[in-house]
C-alpha cells in the first residue's frame, strides 16, 4: 500500500525564515523563507521519493480555537513583515512542483493534517507527516508515523507509534490530556499551574486521561490534589485547544495528492524573479524532463598551447577570463578554455584585458607579477553594486547576471561579457572610481599583507595558555564546591540544573529548551549577590580567551612564527574590510589578561612594530558631513570633543572622568543611532536623564541633527545611502511594515554614511602607504578598524612613523584635520 505524506507547510517555512538569515533580492525583497522551504523541499522529495503528498497551511490567526479561549496563542509576536509577503511563493512554489496546497479558513495546518490522516486511515493508506510540531503526536498509530525534517547538521528523525509509547508510557490518543496538565506555552495553552511535563505523564500512565485523574484526587499528595482541583475548568479547557481536530470540513479527492509533473516555465520563472539561481541544478536533478531554457552555451575545452596560440598570436588585445576552479587555474577566450598553470599565466595575459574572480587570492596562487597585469574582479566590481549578498563567487556572479545557471570551467568564457556588464554598471552608478582608484589597488596590498603574516610570539602564547589552564581550573573547583557536585559547565541543561534546581536560584527568563543561563542571566544573578554566578561567568571569559584566541592561533603560528589570516574585501555592507581564518580584527583588549593576546604580537629580530590610529575619525567625519559649525571649531582647535561636550552636558568647566565616560558614549551613541532607552541603559541611568542628555547634545550640535534627519530621508526617498566617495549600500529594511525593522534601517543608515566613509578612507590610505612603506623597506602587516600595523627595520622606525602619519593624515581632504597617533615598540600594545 502507497504512504501518503503530509507536510506541515507552516512549520516548514516557519523553519526555513528562521534557519536562514539577511537573504533577498538585488532589490531587497527578502527570500530566506522562500529559498530555504525550497531547498529542505526538494530535499525531501529526494530522499522520501512520495508518490502522493500534500502540504497544509495555516489560513489566519483566528480558528475555532480563538472561540474557546481568546487567549489561545495570545502571547505570539505578530507574523514578521518579510515572513508574510514570502508564504505566497512559496505556495506559488509548490503549486510549480506539482505539489497540492491545502488551506481551510477557520482551521490551522494541524487540523487539515488530522482529518486527512483519519480518512487516508479509514481507506488502509499509510501516512506520515512531516512535521517539527509536538502536538501532531497525539495522530500516531500503527499506520501513522512522524518524520522530524533535520536541524542544522542533525538527520532527521522519525517518531512512529511504538518508539512514543515507549518513550512516554502514555497513548499517543492522550496527547491533549498531556497539555491540558502541563500546558503549552508556545501556543499559550495554561494547563495546571504547577504541573510540569514530568509530573503530567506520571499521571496519565497511572490514570489514563484527564477524567480518570480527576476520579482519583483523593489518592493524590496534597499539592497536586488542591492544584488540580483549583484549576479543573483550564485543564479541560486546555485539553480542548490541544486536541486536534479530524473532522474539519476538507474538500479533497485522493488523485489530487498524486505528485504530478512540475512545470518547468512556471519554476524558471519563479526562480528568475527571486533570484534563487542555485535551485536550477536540484531540480534538473530531481526531475530530469525539466531543462531550464536558454541553457548556457559551453565552452570547448582545448590543450593549452592552442590557447597561448590563440592569445598571443594576434596583435590586437583580447578580452580573456580566468578562475581559479578546483584543480587549477583555467583561462577562457573566444569561446574556448584551457588548464594552465601559474607561472604561464602573466605571460598568457600580457597585453590582454583579464577579467578574474578574486583577485587577491589569485596573486596569492600567482604571485606579484599579476600586479603588471590589466585586470578587472568581476566579484569585487559586482561587491561595490550590490554589497548585502553573501556570495561573490564566479558561479553566483555570473548566474545573477547573465541569469542562468554555470558551471565551471566548461561557462568560464561567459565571465567576459559578465565582466563587461559589471564594469559598464559601475560606471553608470557612479562607483568605477571607487573600484579602480580603491578597492582594485587595495587587492595588492591585502595580499602582501596576508603574504607577510602577523608576528606572534609562540613562547608568550603558550605561557598565557598554561596560565589560563590554570585559572579556569582554579575557577572550576570554586564552582564545584559552591555547587556541591561536578557537572558538565559547557553544558545549558547542567547548569540550568544545578542552578535553578538544586540550588534554587529564582530564573530570569526561559526558553524553549528550559530556563536560560545566557549572559545576561547570570549577570543579573550576579547583581543579587549570587557568588556563583560570578565564577560561571569568568570561566566563560577565560575560556573563551583560551580556545577562541589562544588556542587558535597557536595552531595556526607556522614554522616562521607568523599568523597569516585572511581579510576579506566583500565581507560587510559598510566597507569595511573583515577578516577570518583567524579574526586578527577581533583580537581581545578588555583586560590586562586579554590584552596580553595583543602583546604577544612581537616584532621579530632586527624588526620593529609601527602603529598608527585614527583619532576619532568617526566624529571628525560627523563633523564634516553635517558641517556643524560648533562641532568643526572643536576640531580645528585641537580641544578634546568628549570633553567639551561634557561641559554642554553637565553645564560645567571642570569635568570629571565620569562626565567625559558619559560624554563619549553620548558622542558615539549619536552615530550609532543609540535610542534614549539604550543609553539610559548603557548609563544606568533613568530615562529621562537619557533623554536630557541628547537633547542637550543637540542643541550644542544642531546640525548633526539635521543631518541626521536629512540622510535618513533621503535612504527612504532612494532606498539606499552613499558614503561620502559614493559607497552604496541598499536597505530593504526601510520598506518593512516593522517599526522594529525600519528603526533598523534607519539607523544603518546614517552609520553606514559614517563608518563607511571611515573605512573608504582607511583604505585609500593603505593603497597610498603600500609603495611608501615598500621604498622603506617595511610592511603593513595589520589593519584593524581604524588602526594600522607595521614591521619595520630596527633603527628605521622614526622615519617609518612619519611616513604612516602623513600618508594616514592625508589621505582624505576633510572640513576638519585628521589626525594619527603613531608609536612604536617591539610588542604591539
Amino acid at each position: 500500500m502507497d504512504r501518503v505524506f503530509l507536510f506541515d507547510g507552516t512549520g516548514l517555512a516557519y523553519k526555513a525564515y528562521h534557519a536562514i538569515k539577511g537573504l533577498s533580492t538585488t532589490d531587497g525583497f527578502p527570500t530566506n523563507a522562500v529559498y530555504g522551504f525550497a531547498r529542505l523541499f526538494l530535499k525531501m522529495l529526494r530522499e522520501l521519493k512520495p508518490r502522493y503528498c500534500a502540504v497544509a497551511f495555516d489560513a489566519g490567526r483566528k480558528t475555532f480555537r480563538s472561540e474557546i479561549s481568546k487567549d489561545y496563542k495570545a502571547n505570539r509576536k505578530p507574523t514578521p513583515d518579510d515572513f508574510k509577503v514570502q508564504l505566497p511563493y512559496i505556495k506559488e512554489f509548490l503549486k510549480c512542483l506539482g505539489v497540492k496546497v491545502l488551506e481551510l479558513p477557520g482551521y490551522e495546518a494541524d487540523d487539515i493534517i488530522g482529518t486527512l490522516v483519519k480518512r487516508l486511515q479509514e481507506k488502509g493508506f499509510e501516512v506520515v507527516i512531516v512535521t517539527s510540531d509536538k502536538d501532531m503526536k497525539q495522530l500516531l498509530s500503527p499506520r501513522v508515523s512522524i518524520l522530524v525534517p533535520p536541524k542544522g547538521k542533525e538527520k532527521a528523525k522519525w517518531i512512529d507509534y511504538s518508539s512514543f509509547k515507549e518513550e512516554t508510557g502514555i497513548e499517543p490518543e492522550t496527547v491533549p490530556d498531556l497539555f491540558g496538565l502541563s500546558g503549552d506555552r508556545t501556543d499559550n495553552i495554561p494547563g495546571v499551574p504547577g504541573i510540569g511535563e514530568k509530573t503530567a505523564l506520571k499521571l496519565l500512565r497511572e490514570f489514563k486521561n484527564l477524567e480518570g485523574i480527576y476520579e482519583n484526587l483523593d489518592r493524590l499528595p496534597k499539592g497536586q490534589r488542591e492544584k488540580l482541583e483549583k484549576h479543573r475548568e483550564s485543564a479541560f479547557k486546555s485539553r480542548e485547544l490541544a486536541r486536534i481536530e479530524t473532522n474539519a470540513p476538507v474538500d479533497v479527492a485522493l488523485e489530487e495528492l498524486l505528485l504530478k509533473e512540475p512545470n518547468g516555465e512556471c519554476l524558471g520563472k519563479l526562480i528568475e524573479k527571486l533570484q534563487m539561481r542555485s535551485l536550477y541544478g536540484e531540480i534538473e536533478k530531481l526531475f530530469p524532463n525539466i531543462r531550464f531554457s536558454p541553457p548556457l552555451q559551453e565552452g570547448e575545452e582545448v590543450e593549452a598551447d592552442e590557447i597561448k596560440s590563440l592569445l598571443t598570436a594576434d596583435l590586437l588585445p583580447k578580452e580573456v577570463a580566468t578562475a581559479e576552479v578546483k584543480g587549477g587555474i583555467y583561462v577562457a577566450a573566444d569561446g574556448k578554455f584551457s588548464k594552465v598553470s601559474p607561472r604561464e599565466l602573466p605571460a598568457l595575459a600580457r597585453g590582454n584585458k583579464l577579467y578574474v574572480f578574486n583577485l587577491k587570492e589569485l596573486y596569492h596562487t600567482v604571485g606579484a607579477e599579476l600586479k603588471k597585469l590589466k585586470t578587472f574582479d568581476i566579484s569585487l566590481g559586482y561587491y561595490l553594486l550590490n554589497p548585502l549578498l553573501k556570495d561573490y563567487s564566479p558561479e553566483q556572479v555570473i548566474g545573477n547576471l547573465l541569469g542562468a545557471k554555470v558551471e565551471l570551467p566548461v561557462h568560464l568564457h561567459h565571465g567576459i561579457k559578465a565582466g563587461k556588464e559589471v564594469e559598464k554598471k559601475l560606471k553608470e552608478e557612479g562607483l568605477y572610481r571607487l573600484y579602480a582608484e580603491v578597492e582594485h589597488p587595495l587587492s595588492y596590498v591585502l595580499y602582501k599583507m596576508e603574504k607577510r603574516g602577523v608576528p606572534f610570539s609562540e613562547k608568550a602564547l603558550m605561557e598565557l595558555e598554561r596560565e589560563l589552564e590554570e585559572k579556569i581550573s582554579e575557577v572550576e573547583t570554586k564552582i564545584f564546591e559552591l555547587a556541591g557536585e561536578k557537572f558538565n559547565l559547557n553544558s545549558p541543561k547542567q547548569l540550568s540544573k544545578v542552578l535553578f534546581e538544586k540550588l534554587g536560584l529564582k530564573p530570569v527568563k526561559k526558553t524553549r529548551s528550559g530556563y536560560s543561563t545566557d549572559v545576561e542571566t547570570l549577570t543579573t544573578l550576579a547583581l543579587e549577590g549570587h557568588e556563583i554566578a560570578v565564577h560561571i561567568l569568568d570561566y566563560r571569559k577565560l575560556s573563551k580567551l583560551l580556545s577562541s584566541f589562544v588556542k587558535a592561533l597557536l595552531k595556526r603560528i607556522d614554522e616562521t612564527g607568523r599568523v597569516h589570516g585572511n581579510f576579506i574585501q566583500t565581507g560587510t555592507a559598510t566597507g569595511r574590510l573583515s577578516s577570518a581564518e583567524p579574526n586578527l580584527q577581533n583580537l581581545p583588549v578588555s583586560d590586562p589578561l586579554s590584552l596580553r593576546v595583543r602583546r604577544a604580537v612581537r616584532a621579530p629580530e632586527g624588526y620593529t612594530l609601527v602603529w598608527a590610529d585614527y583619532s576619532q575619525v568617526e566624529l571628525r567625519i560627523l563633523a564634516h558631513l553635517s558641517q556643524d559649525r560648533n562641532l568643526i571649531e572643536a576640531f580645528l582647535k585641537g580641544e578634546d570633543i568628549h570633553t567639551e561636550t561634557a561641559k554642554h552636558l553637565f553645564h560645567t568647566r571642570q569635568i570629571t572622568d565620569r562626565e567625559r565616560r558619559v560624554a563619549k558614549t553620548v558622542n558615539f551613541g549619536i552615530i550609532y543611532g543609540m535610542s534614549p532607552h539604550g543609553l539610559a541603559e548603557r548609563l544606568s541611568i533613568p530615562l529621562q536623564e537619557a533623554k536630557d542628555y541628547i537633547e542637550r547634545y543637540f542643541q550644542k550640535f544642531p546640525k548633526v541633527r539635521e543631518f541626521i534627519e536629512e540622510t535618513v530621508r533621503e535612504a527612504y526617498k532612494k532606498g539606499f545611502v552613499e558614503t561620502a566617495f559614493g559607497r552604496r549600500r541598499p536597505l530593504p529594511e526601510l520598506k518593512e511594515k516593522s517599526f522594529h525593522k525600519r528603526s533598523f534601517g534607519e539607523r544603518a543608515a546614517v552609520n553606514t554614511v559614517i563608518q563607511g566613509t571611515a573605512a573608504d578612507i582607511m583604505k585609500m590610505a593603505m593603497v597610498n602607504l603600500q609603495p611608501e612603506a615598500e621604498k622603506l623597506n617595511s610592511y603593513i602587516i595589520l589593519q584593524v578598524h581604524d588602526e594600522l600595523v607595521l614591521e619595520a627595520p630596527e633603527g628605521a622606525e622614526e622615519e617609518v612613523a612619519a611616513k604612516v602619519k602623513q600618508v594616514m593624515e592625508g589621505a582624505a581632504n576633510l572640513s576638519v584635520p585628521l589626525t594619527v597617533e603613531v608609536k612604536s615598540g617591539k610588542e604591539w600594545s
